[in-house]
């Protein structure tokens, strides 16, 4: 899911529609974006909200994960919007860990140990239940916030049209022709209309999900009773 333009050419393409000669000689003075451009930090602006509203449009992501023996604690990636479901996988097929409510891990014993099972987003902290019996590694696939843009860059967002008149807009409200919030106003409109679309879901189960916490594997004979 990606669009045609780079960063510089989705500039010009909105500083050619607002056709300012007051921001022109302040991001293009000789027809190339300066470094310094205002309308850099909006076209970033623009496309970090929409990765943070409409994550599953960003790329996904993988960070190593070392968990220690006894430590419940983990911190999360500085660029993570938000883990890709159940996105926790031990090394060496030990296992794949459930995300839970935090209200969930603090309800487990404290002192319980054993291999990692479940785990909950706070902040910029992951939570281990139950306690590591020993060190692990783990993979967490996530949703990742955009990097900077560079000049060259191919932003990752389905429509390059988007990103233009998101900046247009930002260009507008510097020139005090549109009220403050006009441009959020219209990515809030484009997220909504993304949600619809059906565009990047994740894929749907093709079976019914069980969770081990609630679903116990019964034996061919356990139905006859103790």
């Amino acid at each position: 899911m990606v669009n045609r333009l780079n960063r510089d050419q989705i500039l010009i393409r909105a500083l050619d529609l607002l056709d300012s000669s007051a921001l022109d000689a302040k991001d293009r003075p000789n027809g190339t974006i300066l470094t310094t451009a205002l309308t850099i930090g909006w076209l970033q602006e623009g496309l970090d909200y929409f990765h943070k509203k409409f994550p599953f449009a960003a790329t996904i992501a993988t960070a190593s994960l070392s968990i220690g023996e006894g430590v419940t604690t983990v911190a999360q990636p500085a660029d993570l919007i938000l883990d890709y479901r159940n996105g926790i996988i031990l090394a060496n097929d030990e296992g794949r860990l459930n995300r839970k409510s935090l209200s969930y891990v603090l309800a487990r014993p404290i002192a319980q140990v054993g291999p990692p099972a479940v785990y909950a987003l706070r902040g910029n902290v992951i939570h281990i239940w139950p306690k590591p019996s020993r060190g692990y590694s783990a993979t967490l696939y996530y949703y990742q916030l955009p990097a900077l843009l560079t000049a060259g860059s191919v932003p990752s967002f389905p429509d390059d049209s988007v990103l233009t008149d998101y900046v247009w807009l930002k260009g507008r409200e510097w020139h005090k022709d549109a009220p403050p919030g006009a441009a959020r106003l219209y990515a809030e409109g484009v997220v909504r209309s993304l949600q619809q679309s059906g565009l990047g879901p994740e894929a749907e189960d093709d079976e019914i999900p069980m969770d081990p916490s609630y679903a116990v594997k019964a034996g061919p004979a356990d139905w006859m009773g103790s």
